[in-house]
């Protein structure tokens, strides 16, 4: 009986055409729909709650009851465990909440915000006082959109007990920040296609500051200076989506951070150089390569040049960087810059520890009077570096100025020298 009632309320909802109704009905069909379909998650997280009890998802070979949903309906797999995630939410003292959810009062997210901070009340609150926070909250929900409910939820304790919950809430957000902290990532890959995607999870009040940063740089009272910037008039560049204005943003928020507030590691610092012919940055044509190994065109060096301190790095003819040797014993910062420009970090083949992560190494030991220059340098990670320096494996400049690692005999007999990937050329194909 209930499935024929779904399946012809699917067929009426098919038969609509939303051209042929009036900007009131259109209105109130809107909002009709949402409830239902609002109450259709409802009813959707506690047929999920009651398949997990049974054991379904197992029986039907999934790995997880979220994963069953999502391949026995077709929705995706966050929406499906956001559904069964509402469903696992403690059921007692929630039953208001649920009511007002089926009954599309209340959105999905809605739902979600109050279980939870009902969830979360400390044990000595009892089901009065749960019940009037829940009351509460649902009141709350039909006034503010869901931030300001989230806000809101969070501090329910204070409708329970005003004199004591700041201590209790002081504790909850000590805990939340600790769990933040601990769950913080940032994880970045270059797509091949000059572009790197990137994702991040950080604590709200970094976000905060970031957000202020970028939103303050794409500002409206600063759409001239962008687009004088961007090379384009205000016209376009509002046109632009918020989300690439923001992008944009972004980007000036990294070329303009201060030197000053960089750490230091290994004398290198989070420096990234450019490495350009000069006679190529004079006329705008050709590539530049940075430290990174990231190729990029001159006219984006010629940019960055004119916006950035750079250290000059003067190329010989063989595309060597030239220096003079240094009666000391440590590399100082701009032999440092060189040797990132020129080893683009660990030399060692197939390690991808870039410069900043790596240290300036002796090829001749400076206690056998090997000179502090860069005919005598190679970076190399920590690891790496004890490595050469427990006598086994060696290292050596190659005539063509590459640095090459030789393995010892019982890892090669031949001891052929090994070279980074980053420096084997590719032979172009015979015309």
């Amino acid at each position: 009986m209930f499935l024929d009632q779904l399946s012809s309320l699917s067929e009426d909802a098919a038969a609509i055409e939303p051209w042929s109704l009036t900007a009131a009905e259109l209105r109130e069909v809107a909002t009709a729909v949402q409830r239902t379909r609002t109450g259709l998650d409802a009813l959707a997280s506690r047929l999920a709650g009651a398949a997990e009890a049974m054991g379904l998802p197992k029986e039907d070979g999934a790995a997880s009851t979220s994963a069953w949903l999502a391949d026995l309906t077709g929705v995706s797999k966050a929406e499906a465990g956001r559904l069964v995630g509402l469903a696992r939410v403690t059921t007692s003292n929630t039953e208001a909440t649920r009511a007002a959810w089926a009954a599309g009062t209340i959105s999905t997210d809605q739902a979600g915000v109050i279980m939870r901070a009902i969830d979360a009340l400390p044990d000595w609150c009892g089901d009065e006082e749960r019940g009037d926070a829940e009351a509460h909250l649902i009141q709350l929900a039909g006034h503010h959109n869901l931030d300001d409910l989230k806000r809101l939820a969070n501090r329910v304790l204070e409708v329970i007990d005003p004199d004591g919950a700041d201590e209790v809430l002081g504790k909850q957000l000590a805990e939340q920040e600790k769990r933040a902290w601990d769950a913080t990532r940032l994880a970045m890959r270059a797509r091949g296609d000059g572009t790197t995607r990137g994702t991040f999870v950080i604590p709200d009040q970094f976000a905060d500051t970031l957000r202020a940063a970028v939103e303050g740089i794409a500002a409206p009272r600063r759409n001239a200076e962008n687009a004088v910037r961007h090379a384009m008039s205000i016209d376009d560049l509002t046109s632009l989506p918020h989300a690439q204005r923001l992008g944009l943003a972004f980007l000036e928020l990294i070329e303009h951070m201060r030197k000053d507030a960089l750490p230091q590691a290994g004398g290198l610092a989070a420096t990234v150089t450019i490495n350009v012919d000069l006679d190529k940055l004079r006329s705008g044509l050709g590539t530049a390569t940075t430290s990174s190994g990231a190729e990029v065109s001159v006219a984006t060096a010629q940019r960055i040049a004119c916006n950035a301190h750079l250290v000059t790095l003067y190329l010989d003819s063989d595309s060597r960087v030239a220096d003079l040797g240094m009666s000391k014993r440590l590399y100082d910062r701009y032999q440092r810059l060189a040797l990132a420009a020129r080893d683009r970090g660990c030399v060692w083949a197939g390690c991808d520890r870039p410069p900043s992560w790596c240290e300036a190494h002796h090829l001749t030991f400076w206690s056998e009077d090997g000179p502090t220059d860069l005919d005598n340098a190679a970076l190399l990670c920590h690891f790496h570096h004890h490595l050469l320096h427990e006598g086994e494996w060696s290292a050596r400049m190659a005539p063509d100025g590459v640095v090459e690692v030789v393995p010892p005999p019982r890892v090669d007999p031949e001891q052929v020298p090994r070279r980074h990937a980053r420096f084997l050329r590719q032979q172009p194909r015979a015309a």
